[in-house]
C-alpha cells in the first residue's frame, strides 16, 4: 500500500465523472498517467462528487459528456462550490487537447461518431488573410538559402542516380482541390530478376530526406498559392480515399492549405500507418487552435528537427 502511495506522491489526482470512450483514452494515455493520478467515480457510488474531492484530495475534476450531457441539479451545485474554492472543473474533450496538444475523435462504430463542437474549426478570412501574407515573406526570406541547397540537392541526385532530378505528384489540397507538388526525388527504380520495378531510396535521397532539402522546391508551391509553409501534410487523392473510409472527419484537414511541415509532422516525424488518428487529431488541433504563436512553435520544433536528423 505504501509503495502505492509513494508512486502518486507527486501527481495531482484527477477524479473523472461520466466515463466513456473519450475518458479511457485519456486513463489509458502515457501522458495523463506521468502527470496525473486518474480517480473513476460513478454516480452509483453512495458518496457524492464532493465528498471525493475532499477525503482523495482531488485537484481536477473531469466531466465526461460523450455519451451523457446533462448533469442534476445537485451535481451542478456540488460542482460550482468546488470552483469556488479552486477545484478546476474541466469537459473531458477539452482536458484532452489541453493536456495532447491535439483533439480528441472518438468512433462509437463503424459509422456513428462523437461530434460534439468539431465542426466549429477553422481559420477566420482575415486570419488566411495574415496566414497568406506570412506564407509569402517567409518563402521570399527563404529563397537565398533554399536556392543554393536546391541546386546542390539536384546535383547530388544527378550524379548518384539516373532520371529526373524532381519527383512530382497530384497531391489533393486545400477545399479538396487537386495540385501537383514538387520535390527532388529522393528514390530509384530498381529492376528485380523477374522484371518487376521496386521503389528504392537512395543514399543521397536519405540525407535529403533527413534534412528537408529534398521538401524546399514547396516554396514554388507556397509561391503559386496551393500550399502554406505549415499546415496538414498534403496526401495522394488515393490515400486521402482510403483515409476518409477509415475516418470520416480526415476530410476536415482540407479546411486549409497543406504545409511543408505541420503541427502533425513536427509530432510524429517518424510516423506510421499505426499512427494514422493521432496524425488526424494534430492536424484538427491546429486548425481549430490557430494562432502565430502556434506557427512560431511548429517552426521551433521543425528547425530542432532538421538539426537532430529526426533522431527525437
Amino acid at each position: 500500500m505504501q509503495k502505492y502511495l509513494d508512486k502518486y506522491r507527486n501527481k495531482k489526482r484527477c477524479l473523472f465523472v461520466n466515463v466513456s470512450e473519450t475518458s479511457f483514452k485519456l486513463i489509458n494515455g502515457y501522458k495523463l498517467n506521468k502527470l496525473y493520478k486518474p480517480i473513476i467515480y460513478s454516480n452509483d457510488h453512495l458518496k457524492d462528487i464532493g465528498e471525493y474531492v475532499r477525503r482523495l484530495n482531488i485537484k481536477i475534476v473531469i466531466i465526461d459528456n460523450t455519451r451523457v450531457n446533462h448533469i442534476s441539479e445537485k451535481n451542478i451545485e456540488i460542482l460550482s462550490s468546488l470552483k469556488m474554492i479552486g477545484v478546476e472543473v474541466l469537459d473531458a474533450q477539452h482536458f484532452y487537447e489541453i493536456l495532447n496538444r491535439r483533439v480528441s475523435l472518438v468512433k462509437f462504430n463503424p459509422h456513428k461518431y462523437h461530434v460534439d463542437d468539431i465542426f466549429s474549426i477553422g481559420i477566420s478570412p482575415s486570419q488566411a488573410v495574415l496566414k497568406r501574407f506570412l506564407d509569402l515573406f517567409a518563402a521570399v526570406l527563404c529563397i537565398p538559402i533554399a536556392l543554393p541547397l536546391i541546386l546542390l540537392g539536384i546535383s547530388f541526385v544527378k550524379i548518384s542516380s539516373k532520371g529526373n532530378a524532381f519527383f512530382i505528384q497530384e497531391r489533393i489540397g486545400e477545399n479538396s482541390k487537386p495540385f501537383y507538388i514538387y520535390k527532388i526525388r529522393t528514390m530509384e527504380d530498381i529492376v528485380n530478376m523477374d522484371g518487376s520495378v521496386d521503389k528504392k531510396i537512395t543514399r543521397v535521397g536519405k540525407l535529403l530526406r533527413q534534412t528537408k532539402i529534398d521538401e524546399l522546391p514547396q516554396l514554388y508551391n507556397i509561391f503559386n498559392g496551393d500550399m502554406s509553409l505549415i499546415g496538414p501534410r498534403p496526401e495522394t487523392y488515393r490515400y486521402v480515399i482510403e483515409a476518409v473510409n477509415e475516418n470520416a472527419f480526415f476530410n476536415l484537414r482540407h479546411l486549409i492549405k497543406p504545409g511543408i511541415t505541420g503541427w502533425a509532422q513536427v509530432h510524429l516525424p517518424k510516423a506510421t500507418p499505426k499512427d494514422n488518428l493521432k496524425k488526424l487529431e494534430f492536424d484538427l488541433y491546429y486548425i481549430k487552435n490557430y494562432s502565430i504563436l502556434l506557427d512560431i512553435e511548429t517552426i521551433m520544433r521543425t528547425i530542432r528537427i532538421i538539426l537532430t536528423m529526426n533522431s527525437n
